[in-house]
């Protein structure tokens, strides 16, 4: 969920509190920590206590906006580990002078903020790509009108249409739309619909989204729709898998799901602020204090990112890293480094040890968003490259079979099921003989978008092979599997594929199985295989369940 401004200022000013009240105790803790390690700093644990509690304080104040505390905690710590390493003569005295620096500063409270946090309305629509976008319809035809909103809504659109530009103009401006679907030829004129959208595009000082229908292909026309911000030019008959398309593209539906973060910081406020300052820029977020539960939350979290500090109590953020490089399947997952290490060296050894990128704290609210969504957004980018299907946007096959497994690994653990289905489109290769492989193309990504965008959270889709897709449902019994599966089923007949001289209709067939009682991989495909060429030799166009055929 998105942080509201006001929730956003409210949480971020009670973390602040939160803060100021623990830097009594925590400067004690500092103070009594140099107290028993003075004059011996050879003695490891105790001398690495203190430099860890003093690195967290300059790490986390600026963040709060002690800035000069932050300052003065730093210097200490490089103070500290040059007397770490040979002692000072004048070290002593300067430690004192900087731990009272310490105690008067917090006395003095927190300073103005350097800068206002951002916040991106772009950035906002894109993480917000998956909620129902509501589509306006200007059209003076009825039964365009009438067969666009049919169409529309089995893609997940919400639609209302106007026939009459009053009517249409009355209602934008009490709710504006995602996007427009607009004719340009109306009973009130050769360019009624462009002027519409120009007279409200200025009156609301916005451009919306738009598409325009005609059945012209003149330059004339199309000029006309660019110049009051057409984004995409129809022509009629309408292709509704064309149109399909360039909306999704339009109201952001292609960006996909907001970005997983994961952010491992020991400062528990530290790494609350993090979040609430992600969360107000669209991203999902996690928050592990101890390093050791990575590995439990990796799996079902499935991070975009991991934000994680450099030192910590127990491990340091080098060493967590090479344990999740150990696993296969996080090799490639960014991993950027938090602290307030400047030495370059050092930078440069977290980042040989698989880190990809080092941010020094205290960092800038939108440095720090700016900074995890460019790499998010490329770990999304190359993670589609190379694990979907180029054509639907789905799971590729071998990343399928990899979620298979995961999941059930993930049944038996937490001892929650799922289940499969194996879809497979009707008569494919009369389609492909009758209409060509490019209209095929465009059947097999019309089920593939239909999938993607009826589906709910957490199912999994993919195209298996050729015209076959599969699915899984977690925490779906078979009976509520079917149910969906036929609501979706009857959906996907009723959609309408354009040909070189019409339209046309296409169907699939459904096998499912359930994880348990199949307990592998290769037993529950082979069952939900049976099951669908079950619903094949019996007419096709229908859902069958594997218990039906055990």
């Amino acid at each position: 969920m998105v942080v509201s401004d006001n929730n956003k200022y409210v949480k971020l000013r009670n973390l602040q509190q939160k803060f100021a009240s623990t830097l009594p105790e925590r400067l004690n803790l500092i103070q009594t920590a140099w107290l028993n390690s003075q004059g011996t700093p050879d003695n490891s644990e105790l001398f690495t206590d203190l430099l860890r509690q003093v690195h967290s304080l300059a790490g986390s104040a600026g963040t709060f906006n002690f800035f000069r505390l932050g300052d003065v905690a730093k210097e200490l710590e490089l103070l500290l580990k040059e007397y770490q390493h040979g002692s000072l003569p004048e070290a002593v005295t300067t430690v004192r002078r900087l731990l009272q620096q310490l105690v008067a500063l917090a006395e003095q409270g927190h300073e103005q903020p350097k800068t206002e946090l951002i916040t991106d309305d772009s950035a906002e629509i894109e993480y917000l790509s998956n909620q129902q976008a509501v589509i306006y319809v200007l059209e003076d035809d009825e039964d365009i009108a009438a067969e666009s909103f049919r169409q529309l809504i089995h893609f997940g659109y919400q639609v209302v249409t106007f026939n009459s530009v009053s009517d249409f103009k009355h209602a934008i401006y009490q709710q504006i739309p995602d996007a427009l679907l607009i004719d340009i030829q109306l009973v009130e004129g050769e360019f009624a619909g462009t002027e519409a959208v120009a007279d409200v595009c200025k009156t609301l000082q916005l451009n919306i989204p738009s598409i325009f229908i005609s059945q012209h292909q003149s330059w004339q026309h199309r000029l006309s729709a660019m110049r009051v911000g057409g984004q995409g030019y129809i022509t009629k008959p309408i292709d509704f898998d064309q149109l399909a398309d360039q909306l999704e593209i339009l109201t952001g539906r292609k960006q996909g799901s907001r970005y997983r973060i994961l952010i491992v910081d020991d400062t528990v406020l530290l790494a609350e602020h993090y979040a609430t300052i992600l969360q107000c820029a669209g991203m999902d977020t996690e928050i592990i204090n101890d390093p050791g539960h990575l590995l439990d939350v990796l799996p079902n979290f499935r991070p975009d990112l991991i934000l994680m500090d450099l030192y910590m109590n127990g491990s340091t953020g080098i060493e967590a890293a090479q344990v999740i490089r150990q696993h296969g399947s996080y090799t490639n997952l960014p991993i950027v480094y938090l602290s307030t290490e400047s030495e370059l060296e050092q930078q440069l050894n977290a980042l040989r040890a698989g880190g990809d990128d080092f941010l020094q704290k205290p960092i800038d609210d939108n440095h720090l968003v700016a900074a995890v969504s460019t790499k998010a957004k490329r770990f999304r980018e190359l993670n589609s490259l190379m694990n979907c299907d180029g054509l639907t946007g789905l799971l590729n096959h071998i990343s399928f079979k990899l979620a298979l497994e995961r999941e059930i690994a993930q049944t038996y653990r937490y001892h929650e099921g799922f289940t499969l289905a194996m879809l497979d489109i009707d008569h494919f290769k009369l389609v492909n003989d009758h209409y060509g492989h490019l209209v095929g193309d465009r059947v097999i990504k019309g089920l593939g978008r239909l999938l993607s965008h009826r589906l709910r959270k957490g199912d999994i889709a993919a195209r298996y092979g050729g015209e076959e897709f599969a699915l899984i449902l977690p925490n779906t019994p078979e009976s509520v599997a079917k149910r969906l599966l036929d609501e979706l089923r009857e959906v996907f007949a009723k959609i309408a594929f354009a040909h070189a001289h019409g339209t046309f209709h296409a169907t699939f067939s459904v096998g499912i199985a359930s994880c348990p009682p199949y307990k592998n991989v290769h037993s529950l495909i082979e069952a939900a295989d049976q099951a669908l060429y079950q619903a094949k030799r019996t007419g096709r166009n229908q859902v069958h369940i594997a218990a039906d055929n055990r």
